[in-house]
């Protein structure tokens, strides 16, 4: 089973901080990995770590702000659903009512028709009081109606939010992918290197700092 990347930075973390604090490692792998090397791991790994921080607090944003938006949306959804069931039961024969609700209409899939459907349904609803009498029965009163249009006013702000917390989370996964690659990459080289020095017994030296050379 694929080890997590968490499990990994960890192993990166020991590997380039066990090794930037002990000086007899540094100084016997110094013709491969001099210092500027070796401070440039421990930079890597603080980006990698950074990244992997970034994308998890933008993920969380992401999530919430999605919620919100979904919250709202599905709220607005049944509520639109619910006073066309009524309208084709209260106005099956009234064509103009029928009409003024679109009920000939299908709700759309798309986003932007579907928010103009549901205005012009609370449009009619409020402008009507024969329609709004109708809903008031089926537990749709006016309240509710006012309701509606005023989180259809918010909806695109919710909307615009989460479109761009995901863009952000998404920026932060490319990046935490990429620090982790760079690390990764990194510390792979220098446990090569280890392995060139380190051999049968001598390995100890690097265990007891936790550094495994695979």
């Amino acid at each position: 089973m694929p080890k997590s990347l968490q499990k990994s930075l960890e192993e990166c973390r020991i590997l380039v901080y066990g090794l930037s604090g002990n000086e007899a490692i540094k100084t016997r792998i110094a013709a491969i990995y001099p210092e500027k090397r070796i401070l440039d791991g421990v930079k890597l790994y603080e980006n990698a770590k950074s990244a992997f921080e970034s994308q998890s607090t933008e993920k969380i944003e992401s999530t919430e702000a999605n919620r919100e938006f979904k919250i709202v949306y599905e709220k607005i959804y049944g509520q639109l659903v619910k006073i066309r069931k009524a309208g084709r039961y209260f106005f099956k024969n009234n064509a103009e009512l029928r009409t003024l609700l679109r009920l000939n209409k299908e709700i759309p899939g798309n986003y932007a028709d579907w928010k103009n459907l549901c205005e012009e349904t609370t449009n009619a609803v409020l402008q009507h009081v024969v329609i709004q009498d109708k809903l008031a029965l089926v537990e749709l009163g006016s309240e509710k109606i006012t309701e509606m249009a005023q989180q259809l006013e918010k909806i695109d702000e919710l909307k615009i939010k989460a479109e761009k917390e995901d863009g952000e989370a998404q920026v932060a996964t490319v990046r935490k992918q990429e620090t982790f690659n760079k690390l990764m990459a990194y510390c792979t080289d220098l446990r090569a290197c280890l392995d060139l020095f380190y051999e049968r017994s001598e390995r100890q030296t690097l265990e007891q700092l936790g550094i495994l050379i695979k």
